[in-house]
């Protein structure tokens, strides 16, 4: 356990230093300062959630990658796998941190708009849970690129289709039908809704959906981290 926030707390610093924090509060801030002089314009809440969806997961999906990256260009990754520490701990860190950084965004989101007028404990566990799910598809997704710019173009339609199909069905463009139930943020937009909407949704799904979807996603994305990564 003490490797585990050792290694968190070294996470957050080479997001600091690599300016992943500062880029992903100047971003929120501004959508943040729009949102709040939108505030009396009408019901901004479909709005909330569509940003919410997006900021947060761009954040957990891109930004792990970038940060992964810089790590192996200035071979920071290859001198931590040759120490001992535990190689779940390293990326329950690289995971946690980044979704740490998207949940507080998120958060503040909701806040410039909602004030503290919403259901915080499904918003925050369905945000997280996006941002989780997110962080690890992008953990999944790198192994398939030896560079950051290769990474975001082949990611561009896998992150399209695992954020967006399921925005546009939400927003009512396309009716996906029962079909919405099989896509793995399902669960943490539905709880992301009722606490901005107030809709009622079946939180049994919901919460067994991210129960499900995270320790799933973790030991694809761990197993293919760990085979073309650490033992390339």
């Amino acid at each position: 356990m003490s490797s585990f926030f050792t290694q968190l707390k070294w996470q957050f610093l080479l997001l600091q230093k690599n300016s992943i924090i500062t880029i992903s509060f100047v971003v929120t801030l501004i959508y943040g300062v729009l949102l709040y002089f939108l505030r009396d314009v009408g019901p901004l809440d479909k709005l909330v959630v569509s940003l919410v969806l997006n900021d947060p997961s761009v954040i957990g999906f891109f930004f792990i990658g970038l940060a992964i990256y810089t790590e192996i260009k200035h071979q920071v990754l290859p001198a931590i796998f040759v120490t001992p520490v535990n190689l779940h701990a390293i990326v329950l860190a690289k995971v946690i941190s980044i979704s740490l950084i998207g949940l507080v965004c998120s958060l503040a989101l909701a806040i410039s708009i909602k004030g503290f007028d919403f259901d915080m404990l499904s918003y925050t566990v369905g945000s997280f849970g996006i941002c989780v799910l997110s962080s690890l598809l992008g953990l999944y997704m790198l192994t398939y690129a030896g560079d950051f710019l290769k990474f975001a173009m082949m990611s561009v339609p896998i992150f399209l289709v695992f954020i967006n199909v399921p925005l546009l069905n939400y927003l009512g463009a396309i009716d996906l039908g029962f079909v919405k139930y099989l896509f793995p943020i399902e669960g943490s937009l539905g709880l992301i809704d009722t606490a901005i909407s107030g809709t009622e949704i079946s939180f049994v799904y919901s919460y067994l959906s991210i129960f499900l979807m995270v320790p799933l996603f973790y030991y694809l994305a761990f197993n293919r981290f760990k085979n073309k990564v650490v033992h390339q």
